[in-house]
Order: structure tokens, then sequence, then C-alpha cells
């Protein structure tokens, strides 16, 4: 007769791990900052193109900024993608440790579980800050 492995399952609250992570607040700020510079430098191009009296010059202009406008649009955007996965990776492999360590066999999202499982969020969160 076979008797069932009891196993351990614990839960974890992502979106709080997340909010309460020092590297995603510092990865917002400096989001923010590039946004901010890339607006002022936004104004300034729109200064630059209504200074141009010439209609053939204003209109390079505003097909070389626009494709350099793009250009920072996707840059920035990828920039943020990769520092948040980097994050997110570091968080995973935080939660993965720290499960192995206190004998945990199976770590799901809290807001996937109805009922049941130990919540380490709190004990991550020390963790990630």
């Amino acid at each position: 007769m076979a008797t069932a492995k009891t196993s351990k399952t614990a839960i974890v609250d992502i979106q709080a791990i997340v909010n309460a992570s020092a590297q995603v607040q510092a990865l917002k700020e400096e989001q923010a900052t590039k946004v901010k510079d890339l607006n002022i430098w936004l104004q300034n191009v729109q200064k630059e193109i209504k200074a141009q009296t010439d209609k053939e010059k204003q209109q390079l202009l505003i097909r070389q900024y626009n494709a350099e406008l793009t250009q920072r649009r996707v840059q920035i955007a990828e920039n943020y993608q990769t520092k948040l996965k980097t994050i997110g990776d570091n968080i995973t492999k935080t939660i993965t440790k720290e499960a192995k360590k206190k004998g945990y066999e199976l770590v799901l999202a809290k807001n996937i579980v109805i009922y049941g499982g130990v919540d380490i969020t709190k004990d991550i969160a020390k963790i990630i800050k």
C-alpha cells in the first residue's frame, strides 16, 4: 500500500513584492525622469520647427524629428523592459531560493489560490528590499 506524500505549498503575492521592491521604485523614478526629459526635448523641437519659415525645411525637420522621436521612445521602452525583466528574474530567484530553503515543494501566486498554502510574501519582501 502506497502512502500519499504531503507536499508543502507556499503562496506569494507577487504584486506586493514588486510594489515593495526598492529596485522597482528606482526604475519607475528613472523612467519618469526619462519621459520628462523627452517631453522637454519635444517642446524644444516644436519651437525649432515653428521658428523655421521655409516650408520645405520645416517639413524636413518634422520628418527628421519624428524619426528621432520614434527612436528615442523605442530606446526608452526597451531599456525599461530589459531592466524590469532583470528585476523580475531576481525576484523569482529569491522566491525559489527561499522556498527551497524552507522546504516548500510548490510556490503559487496568491491571486490564483482559493484556499491553502503558507503565505511567504512578507519573508520575501524583507529579502527583496
